[in-house]
C-alpha cells in the first residue's frame, strides 16, 4: 500500500473505529505520534500467508488500482467479521449482481456449450448470499449450493434456474450447482505519459465460477 502517496493526498484523522483501518506510515514521510487513518470501502478476499491471512482492501475515495494487501493485525474486529459475514448490500449492488447471474445463467441454458461460465461479481457480495450456505465439494474451492441456497439472493427472478421456449421445452439446472468465487488481476499494459510508455497499475477482477449440469425440461415436469 502507497502509504506515503495517501497521506499527501487525503489525512483521515477522525474516522469510526468500526469502518476503519489504522496505519502507520513508513519511511521520511513518517510523523512521530500521529496515525492516519484510511476508510475502508470494501473488504475484497483473503489469502493465506505462512503464519496468517491478509485481505485485499477497497479504500474509500481511491480507484480499484489501490487496492492493498493488508496484515490481519491491520484490521479492526469488525472487518475481519465481515469478510465471513459481509453486511447487507444496497439494493442497487444486489440488482445488478442478480441482472448478471440471470443473464449468464440463461444464456448457458439456452446456447450448446457445456464450458464453465463465469460472471461478474463483488466477491464480498457472494459471501453475503451465501453465508452459512452450500457444501463443499470434493474440487478444492468449490462449494455445491442447492436453489435454496441462493434465497438471499434478492432481485433474481423465480424461474432464473429454467430456460423455455414458447413451446414450453427447454433446458433447466440440474442441481446442485459448484460455484468458485474467483479473484484475478487486469491485464498487464502501458500508457502514454510524455512520450513514454508507463506501466500502469492493475486492478483486482472479481467473478464467480460457475459449473452447471443442465437437464431437458418441459411444462410438465417443472411442475412436478
Amino acid at each position: 500500500m502507497a502509504v506515503g502517496k495517501r497521506a499527501e493526498r487525503q489525512d483521515y484523522t477522525q474516522l469510526n473505529l468500526l469502518s476503519s483501518i489504522i496505519m502507520y506510515p513508513e519511511g521520511p514521510r513518517k510523523r512521530a505520534g500521529k496515525s492516519k487513518f484510511y476508510d475502508v470501502e470494501r473488504v475484497i478476499h483473503r489469502r493465506k500467508t505462512r503464519l496468517d491471512y491478509e485481505y485485499l482492501l477497497k479504500w474509500v475515495g481511491w480507484p480499484y488500482e489501490s487496492c492493498s494487501w493488508e496484515q490481519s493485525e491491520n484490521l479492526t474486529p469488525y472487518l475481519l467479521r465481515s469478510f465471513n459475514n459481509p453486511p447487507k448490500p444496497s439494493t442497487m449492488k444486489l440488482e445488478a449482481a442478480s441482472c448478471n447471474c440471470f443473464c449468464g445463467i440463461q444464456k448457458y441454458l439456452k446456447g450448446k456449450s457445456t464450458n464453465t461460465i463465469y460472471i461478474d461479481m463483488e466477491l464480498d457480495l457472494w459471501r453475503y448470499i451465501t453465508y452459512r450456505k452450500g457444501m463443499p465439494s470434493e474440487h478444492r474451492g468449490h462449494t455445491l449450493f442447492k436453489k435454496e441456497d441462493l434465497i438471499r439472493f434478492e432481485g433474481l427472478p423465480t424461474h432464473w434456474w429454467y430456460y423455455m421456449n414458447e413451446h414450453g421445452e427447454g433446458m433447466a439446472v440440474d442441481f446442485p450447482l459448484k460455484i468458485k468465487a474467483v479473484l484475478s488481476w487486469s491485464c498487464a499494459h502501458y500508457y502514454l505519459n510524455h512520450g513514454h510508455a508507463v506501466k500502469a497499475a492493475r486492478f483486482p477482477v472479481e467473478k464467480i465460477c460457475v459449473n452447471i449440469a443442465k437437464r431437458p425440461c418441459n411444462v410438465r415436469n417443472l411442475m412436478e
